[in-house]
């Protein structure tokens, strides 16, 4: 990964405490960023917070939060602000998905995918502006997938539309932020090796018909080869894009 300098700078990241939020949190940590790591999962956290710190000594903190309840999010920032004293870059990146076909998917599945996938990106963004918009900068970055632009004939309608609206959040959010400096940009991953889609890549059947016929490249994904993605759109060489959506798909949407 190409080596970027966010010394000064405090990151949080959701979503941290496995899969690409992991990644995250060390692709920042070694470019020398302050990083906040928050997910549910406590003990996950602290084990990477430890890690980072002795593979980096970068600030690192972990504040349990559950992005799904308003207050946690209000919290996280909050609690962020308290005791690193700003918020610079913020990583959407928390995600779930329910897979049941359309007849059997509860209104309680939907709202439980909409809330961790695209209502808590709202909050957080909400929240980190109003720190942002005083010092007119700030970067969010929010994390939304391939399946934003189209669907499988995997049941997962919520998934789908939830990383859709990503893709048109980060849009809106480019528009209105856009005058104090604030750039709002979105990555859409493929398929990656992680806990969430790690049944895929162990699935034959699956890698044959489905990835591998749709991955350009001569190889299949591997979890830190994300990290450059996200530092780029965070650093001073991304300046001028905003409102924009960077597949990280290995070819997938070429197709």
């Amino acid at each position: 990964m190409a080596k970027y300098n966010f010394e000064g700078k405090t990151a949080i990241i959701t979503g941290a405490s496995a899969g690409l939020g992991e990644q995250f949190a060390y692709a920042f940590a070694e470019s020398g960023a302050s990083v906040v790591l928050a997910a549910r999962r406590k003990e996950h956290l602290d084990k990477i917070a430890d890690n980072i710190k002795r593979k980096y000594n970068t600030e690192t903190i972990t504040i349990q939060t559950d992005v799904s309840i308003e207050n946690d999010v209000i919290k996280l920032v909050d609690e962020t602000v308290n005791e690193l004293e700003t918020v610079d870059i913020l990583i959407n990146n928390a995600g779930i998905f329910i897979s049941k076909p359309l007849i059997e998917q509860t209104l309680d599945d939907w709202h439980t995918v909409m809330d961790v996938n695209l209502t808590s990106a709202f909050v957080a963004s909400r929240e980190v502006a109003k720190i942002m918009i005083p010092k007119r900068s700030g970067v969010i970055i929010n994390i939304s997938s391939t399946y934003g632009f189209g669907a499988t004939r995997f049941p997962e309608v919520s998934y789908y539309t939830s990383k859709g609206g990503i893709i048109a959040m980060t849009k809106a959010l480019a528009v209105e932020l856009g005058e104090y400096n604030i750039r709002v940009n979105a990555i859409a991953p493929g398929f990656f090796p992680t806990p969430m889609s790690i049944d895929a890549f162990n699935d034959e059947k699956l890698v044959t018909n489905l990835i591998r016929p749709r991955t350009a490249l001569p190889m299949l994904a591997e979890n830190e080869w994300i990290r450059g993605a996200a530092c780029f759109l965070a650093s001073d060489d991304a300046k001028y894009i905003t409102g924009h959506t960077l597949a990280v798909d290995g070819g997938y949407l070429a197709f």
